[in-house]
């Protein structure tokens, strides 16, 4: 159920009946010349929908204010800095909560999210909330039955990000919006510029940029509609069977109550 789609009267019922809020996260940024802007919100807000209408939730309008620091050198790249990104995001969830939400699953589809995803899930710990937060990537959740039927799909083997698996999963998500004829018909190779400190155990902040300069992985041009229908179904059912296990989550509750207890009583 989407949350803008809802009139008050069933709002607070599918409320009542789920407890749990799905927000989509995702980036405004560059994935090539071909795919729009949106992408990444896109594909998991329409995931998100979806797997709803199987397993019912509410879910919130796609989310862009979030970390997307390594493509901010790109034209339309919306970034936010860093503590603003944070606090607006847990006043946010803060929100989402005081309309009756227990639970807020974030269903991410910008890998670069995952880093701010961690450090928010860990900062909760520093002060009681009434919800309680999980998060996931739309494809972090598939049984090695669907890897591989997901992995049967695609003609390509670099696959990560403007990729033929991406923009087939746009193209199925949001048809017609793909500029298939601007894609590179090459393969898009990492540039392995930061070789000699990755092999060394060294990290840096523009491993990104270091490997995929132009934000595009792999070779776009294979991707078709047909190929996204098929990921999409596949990430549908995962996607709906995560939201089953998050309602029926009893565990995280209780240990977050523990734990808040206990750094309460800490001072006493």
């Amino acid at each position: 159920m989407r949350w803008e789609h809802l009139v008050p009267k069933d709002f607070k019922k599918m409320v009542k009946e789920t407890e749990l809020c799905i927000v989509p996260t995702g980036s405004l940024e560059r994935h090539g010349e071909h795919l729009p802007l949106g992408c990444d919100a896109i594909i998991s807000h329409t995931i998100a929908c979806k797997a709803a209408e199987i397993e019912p939730a509410v879910v919130f309008p796609p989310y862009f204010m979030m970390q997307v620091h390594e493509a901010a050198c790109y034209s339309g790249t919306v970034n936010y800095p860093a503590a603003f990104a944070i606090e607006a995001f847990g006043l946010l969830l803060k929100s989402i909560a005081a309309n009756g939400f227990k639970k807020i699953l974030v269903v991410n589809g910008h890998g670069g999210n995952s880093h701010m995803l961690e450090y928010f899930a860990m900062s909760r710990l520093d002060e009681p909330t009434d919800y309680i937060f999980y998060h996931t990537m739309y494809g972090a959740c598939l049984t090695k039955e669907e890897r591989e039927k997901l992995a049967s799909i695609w003609e390509t083997d670099l696959l990560g990000h403007a990729c033929e698996m991406e923009t087939s999963l746009f193209m199925a998500c949001c048809p017609g919006k793909t500029k298939l004829e601007y894609a590179p018909k090459q393969s898009i190779e990492p540039l392995n510029r930061f070789k000699h400190l990755r092999d060394n155990g060294i990290n840096n902040a523009l491993w990104w940029y270091a490997d995929y300069p132009e934000n595009v992985i792999g070779n776009a041009s294979y991707a078709s509609e047909e190929k996204g229908k098929a990921a999409l179904d596949i990430y549908v059912k995962a996607l709906a069977r995560v939201i089953k296990i998050v309602k029926e989550d009893t565990e995280a509750p209780r240990l977050q109550k523990e734990f808040l207890d206990r750094v309460q009583a800490k001072g006493n």
